[in-house]
This record gives structure tokens, sequence and C-alpha cells, in this order.
């Protein structure tokens, strides 16, 4: 009884980390305009300014950004608009998947706010783990923002990658990994639940006997 409730468990982890690691799977959310407008710019160019947030970086910083965007091996594609809980898509890396889709040009498609958090997404690409989150350190500026997005550029540039679209989560190390541990978590509670059921039924039978 136990092992078979570990069993089923265990198999119910994995489905579910397989279809949580899979985009292929998930329903795909519409394409939205903010993706289209940026993807239009994007189709010739590495960075992409929504007009709203036009004058927060200056035509240095930009020029700098777009020149080794274009350098770096895989590219780099850099988006920079407002955060907006009314755009359409509920995560960043459903609007950058959507833009890489829209230009059809594989790479690191970086999300950048003008003072909030930066995300980032291989689009077209699989590689070695790479990823940029989180703000700048200390009071944000143009000035700090363009050099730490220049350093993870500069990091990036380099890195080991082979065309195609990755179905799997970096966070656990690609789709293998993803399956691995939602195995593992399936089989740890698998077992956790068929322990408390054996005492379960160790309990009626006891009850029963005493009877």
């Amino acid at each position: 009884m136990g092992m078979l409730i570990t069993l089923v468990v265990a198999v119910a982890g994995g489905a579910l980390a397989w279809r949580l690691a899979s985009p292929a799977v998930m329903p795909e959310p519409p394409v939205t305009e903010r993706a289209r407008a940026a993807a239009a710019v994007l189709a010739d160019a590495h960075v992409y300014v929504d007009p709203s947030v036009d004058g927060v970086f200056t035509d240095q910083e930009l020029a700098r950004l777009e020149d080794a965007a274009a350098a770096s091996d895989p590219q780099v594609f850099v988006v920079v608009w407002p955060d907006s809980d009314q755009a359409g898509y509920g995560f960043s890396r459903d609007v950058l998947r959507q833009i890489g889709a829209e230009t059809g040009r594989p790479g690191v498609y970086l999300e950048v706010s003008p003072g909030e958090d930066v995300d980032s997404l291989d689009v077209g690409i699989e590689g070695e783990y790479f990823s940029v989150f989180g703000a700048v350190d200390g009071a944000w500026s143009s000035a700090a923002e363009t050099a730490r997005l220049l350093d993870e550029i500069a990091e990036n540039d380099g890195r080991e990658y082979t065309l195609g679209e990755d179905t799997g989560s970096d966070y656990w190390g690609g789709t293998g990994g993803t399956i691995t541990a939602g195995l593992l978590i399936g089989g740890f509670s698998g077992i956790c639940a068929g322990v408390l059921g054996l005492i379960g039924w160790a309990l009626v039978r006891r009850r029963r006997a005493a009877a």
C-alpha cells in the first residue's frame, strides 16, 4: 500500500514538473501591443526604448548599449519601458518570449524598467545558464544601470550555446533536472504519505483485533 502511494505521488510530481517546465504544453498568451512595438524596432536594432521613457537614458548610453549588445555572442536585445500591471501579460518572460518570436532573432532578451528589477530570457537558444535579475545596487541612475547592463552583456559574451528553443527550466538545470526534481519531491511526498497510511492501517487493525 505504501509503495503504491509512493509510486502514484512520484509520477504525479514528475508530470507536474514537466508541465511547469515546458512552455510547449502551456497555452501561450496572445501577443501584446507592447511586444509588437518592441519587435518592430528590434528587427533591425538591439535596443528598444518605449516613447514613455524616452530621455531616461542619454544618447551616449544607448549607443554604448547598442554596440555592446550587437557585438555580443549570443546577441543581446534590450527592451526599455516602464513596469506595468496592465500590459496584457503576467510575467516579464512571457513578453520577452513574444518579442523574440516576433523578431525571429535568437539571443538574450533583457527587460529594463527604470528604477525597477531587470529580467532576462534566452530565446531561440540553448546554452549554459545565464540570468539577469534584480535592481542596481544603491540609488537608480541611468549611468549606474548602463554600467550594470554592460557588465552583464560582457558576461554573456562568449557563452556556449546552440540554436534551438529551450523548453526546460533554468532553475532546475533544464528539463531533465526539472523532471528529476519533480520525481524526488514526489517520491519524498509519497514516502511520507505511505508511512502515514501504513500507520493508520496498523492502528485500525489493532483496534479491530482489540474489539
